[in-house]
């Protein structure tokens, strides 16, 4: 499960940097106002309409998404798509042309797929910080010494830059530490060359994220699991 980093006081937390936030974001500005206007109700664990193309890397700023077509609105793709670049053009977001993807069933519901060429606002929102709960037990709880509370931690800016700068690589080695049987038959607590390194992406991109929300006047951050 991938932990979301999240500025509190923020204004305006629906994200539009990578191809994964524009799903929701066109979730939430787009579909989901069109359900309400129809009166339609939508268990939002399931709005998963929008979805990016397995040919993508969906923390990039460009890549494919494909829309599922919801069938309440089977007859209504044209305006749907025209929304979508409308949607987006406002932001000035350009895309691709929509093309309709093969269903894989008879029947099925049509699925649209466009390309983001140009994502400007990738520049105007914080950096991505790439960190599951797993890996974020070991890097805010274990290293920076962060204790959960109902699965969110949260932290200033300024308070997270210090820690990270305390984060010496015997701390780093200490905390990715596992057991391992040694030539003698006996059990030691060795580092994990790779885990360390990932510690390390982890902490340089938790470090990004910290100092753009600092520069831009923001100091209550978060970090929660995303369902």
């Amino acid at each position: 499960m991938k932990l979301r980093f999240s500025i509190i006081d923020e204004r305006n937390p629906l994200r539009t940097r990578s191809i994964l936030d524009l799903c929701d974001y066109l979730t939430e500005k787009m579909l989901v106002p069109r359900f309400a206007a129809s009166r339609a109700e939508w268990d939002r664990r399931f709005m998963d309409f929008f979805t990016f193309d397995n040919t993508c890397d969906p923390l990039q700023p460009t890549g494919t998404i494909q829309f599922t077509v919801p069938p309440l609105f089977a007859g209504c793709a044209s305006s749907l798509e025209q929304a979508i670049v409308e949607k987006l053009g406002k932001l000035g977001i350009k895309t691709g042309p929509f093309t309709p993807v093969p269903s894989e069933s008879p029947g099925g519901a049509l699925v649209l797929r466009f390309s983001v060429l140009e994502n400007p606002t990738a520049l105007l929102q914080p950096p991505e910080v790439n960190m599951n709960t797993t890996r974020g037990r070991v890097v805010l709880r274990d290293l920076l010494g962060y204790q959960p509370a109902n699965l969110r931690y949260r932290f200033s800016a300024d308070d997270v830059l210090r820690r990270i700068a305390q984060a010496t690589d015997e701390r780093i080695a200490e905390c990715t530490a596992s057991p391992v049987r040694d030539a003698q038959g006996g059990v030691k607590r060795a580092p994990s060359v790779a885990s360390m390194r990932a510690v390390r992406r982890c902490l340089e991109e938790l470090r990004s994220f910290a100092e753009w929300a600092k520069a831009q006047g923001f100091q209550q951050l978060e970090a929660s699991a995303a369902y």
